[in-house]
């Protein structure tokens, strides 16, 4: 299936594309703005803990410490609007021929897979030629740190949100496996300077793509963006003369390229949107009467078909038009009156309200308490988050039937943030190894063998694991040999354990 076909079918499958995004076809194709569902299962990682071996050499910092960075020196950045170079090099990139885009997409996995010793460096310097005048413009505004977008998303009808297509996000992705590949290239002829260049501005990319808009969309194609640059981090640092990257990575703002509060709270605006569509937000404070609520539940039905109904259901399926005949509205008024019967403004004058208006008042309240809750408990601080997974669960899913149409209508609009705060806290936790890994070649490069630990290295600290919040797991096994282990997270991965050996540079 091609990505244009990804696109027609909607928010979700928008969200999987930006997780799963190095399979996704790439340059040209459009990708929606904002997506609300995003449900998929959480896979067991505890089913396996494979082991993946890697091979380190020693190396001490670099002098000065801070010869190398994965992200601009403050000397060096301009309060400037990133987007403006980033578009001007997706136009440069629109105008290569389609037959070389083709060939760079057909051979990105292949590239990106294969060992330094059988990396074929010249294919590769070839597929990326053709675009090396957009990755030249796209360096121009390496370090301009003004990532705002400014779309006029905040004064955007609902309707308008929905349908807003933001065709820079897939593009993005694509300029990052060029920088991916050219970056491998630069390694495998020992241009350190350049292939840490590449990543360099690659990371600048994953916070163009994730913080030009607040869309949670867009946070998850920044995190994606950075978790394979960060791939590719890990295979240059395991070549000989690698220069030591521990304060390079130690200066990147992972927390906030991970970062998806304001993202959250973005997002969380669309079900009420579609709701004050029908001026659930603006009810009165006095009864407004029979047939003003029947119009104004019309109007949510409406609102809600209209947008949603061909990105959640066939042509076919009538099950949101069946919820809102006046039989489904008329089954709903006694789990309404129930529901409203909690309500400190209306618990006391349900006699004062018809069947109609007592539907509207608890879908109005049914929202606000559904949404006001999941956006409450995505407020705390990730240690806490983490901690209270149990409570966290029952608060932020929609469980049980809702009674309401506010209610029905929150449990379809409202992303599954728990999957995106995962995602982001396993990027983490990716970084952490990374520099974890980092100092572990200090420490070696200083005494010559791997450490008997990973609390006491020399010169600089191991970093912990996010996920644990305890050092990564460390067994020693000889002077050259040893594991690392990262705590179980939300996806199955190849890589719980690393086996680590360490080999002397020729």
């Amino acid at each position: 299936m091609n990505a244009s076909k990804f696109a027609r079918r909607g928010f979700t499958t928008s969200l999987i594309l930006s997780l799963g995004w190095i399979a996704t076809p790439g340059i040209g194709h459009a990708q929606v703005m904002l997506s609300p569902a995003f449900n998929q299962p959480k896979v067991d990682a505890e089913v396996s803990e494979p082991i993946r071996s890697l091979t380190l050499h020693p190396q001490g910092q670099p002098d000065p410490v801070l010869r190398y960075r994965l992200w601009p020196a403050p000397e060096k950045r301009r309060y400037r609007a990133t987007m403006t170079a980033v578009n001007r090099a997706l136009l440069l990139v629109g105008q290569v021929p389609t037959s070389d885009k083709q060939r760079f997409l057909d051979h990105y996995d292949t590239w990106s897979a294969a060992s330094f010793d059988q990396f074929p460096v010249a294919d590769a310097k070839a597929d990326v030629l053709p675009f090396e005048t957009a990755i030249a413009v796209l360096r121009s505004g390496e370090n301009w740190m003004d990532t705002h977008y400014d779309l006029g998303i905040e004064e955007m009808s609902m309707q308008e949100k929905l349908g807003t297509l933001l065709p820079e996000f897939q593009e993005t992705r694509d300029l990052a496996r060029l920088l991916c590949v050219r970056a491998r290239v630069a390694a495998a002829e020992k241009r350190w300077d350049d292939a840490i260049a590449d990543l360099r501005l690659g990371f600048r990319l994953s916070e163009v793509a994730g913080h030009s808009t607040n869309t949670l969309l867009g946070r998850l194609i920044g995190s994606a963006i950075s978790e394979v640059l960060m791939d590719a981090t890990e295979t240059m640092i395991q070549q000989p003369d690698c220069p030591n990257l521990y304060w390079a990575l130690a200066g990147l703002p992972i927390d906030h390229l991970t970062e998806i509060g304001e993202a959250i709270e973005q997002e969380s605006t669309l079900g009420m949107h579609i709701g004050s569509v029908a001026g659930l937000q603006k009810l009165p404070a006095e009864v407004i009467g029979h047939e003003e609520s029947l119009e104004r539940l019309r109007k949510i039905s409406n609102a809600f078909s209209s947008s949603l109904s061909s990105m959640y259901r066939s042509a076919g399926d009538s099950t949101w038009n069946q919820m809102t005949t006046g039989f489904q509205i008329t089954m709903m008024v006694q789990p309404s009156r129930e529901l409203l019967a909690q309500n400190p403004d209306w618990k006391d004058r349900l006699s004062e309200l018809s069947d109609a208006e007592v539907v509207l008042r608890a879908s109005d309240f049914e929202l606000s308490r559904i949404r006001d809750r999941w956006l409450a408990w995505s407020l705390l601080p990730k240690p806490v988050w983490q901690d209270c997974e149990e409570q966290r669960n029952q608060a932020m899913h929609v469980t049980g039937a809702p009674v309401t149409l506010g209610g029905k209508l929150a449990r379809v609009i409202l992303p599954d943030v728990q999957r995106a705060i995962e995602v982001g806290l396993d990027i983490r936790q990716t970084h952490h190894r990374l520099v974890t890994l980092e100092a572990i070649r200090m420490h070696a490069d200083q005494f010559g063998v791997l450490p008997e630990t990973i609390t006491n290295l020399s010169p600089v600290p191991a970093w912990p694991d996010p996920v644990s919040r305890q050092p990564f797991q460390y067994a020693k096994k000889s002077a050259t040999v040893a594991t690392l282990a990262r705590a179980a997270g939300s996806r199955n991965r190849d890589d719980i354990t690393l086996e680590i050996n360490l080999e002397p540079n020729q």
